[in-house]
């Protein structure tokens, strides 16, 4: 009975040491999927905004946020979600059409439990309503943080009968 209690006793210290470094090990990939500014370029870092957009890439996804699809049409609608946000995150998210105007701006804050946004980037009255405005090619998702973590652009492209024709020449 005397050998097996020192056994026991150490045993539990290695339990216990076996499940820090467990912890630490989870804790480290959650931090790396959930830190955005560790993916993002120099170039981003300085310069947001003067992205050249037919140099992006179609990125849906930027730390907890995400759009599902890279390609849109006329009257076809944008979902933009966001889950997971960090608590100490909040600030707007600019969209910005292919002329480099932002076609509105939303906001998200860490504090409430999600971000669900969904618009249409081109209807068929926007066409009409507004015929010098550019809405076909390649659309920024820019996030403008007033405290938190930074999050890198995201992009997506409409097309339409117009816009593939202006490629074409």
């Amino acid at each position: 009975m005397n050998i097996k209690i020192p056994k026991i006793i150490l045993g539990i210290p290695i339990v216990i040491l076996a499940a820090i470094i467990i912890e630490i090990a989870i804790d480290g990939t959650e931090t790396e999927i959930f830190t955005p500014t560790n993916s993002m370029s120099p170039e981003f870092e300085e310069n947001p905004r003067n992205e050249n957009p037919e140099t992006l890439p179609n990125n849906l996804y930027s730390g907890p946020f995400a759009i599902l699809d890279g390609t849109y049409g006329v009257d076809d609608t944008v979902f933009l979600i966001g889950s997971e946000i960090p608590l100490d995150s909040k600030g707007t998210i600019d969209f910005i059409r292919p002329d480099g105007i932002i076609h509105h701006k939303y906001p998200f804050d860490g504090s409430k439990s999600a971000v669900n946004h969904y618009f249409t980037p081109v209807s068929s009255s926007d066409l009409e309503e507004c015929s010098n405005c550019k809405f076909f090619g390649t659309w920024i998702v820019s996030f403008e943080s007033d405290s938190g973590s930074l999050y890198a652009p995201m992009s997506f492209d409409v097309i339409g009968e117009n816009f593939e024709k202006e490629k074409l020449q």
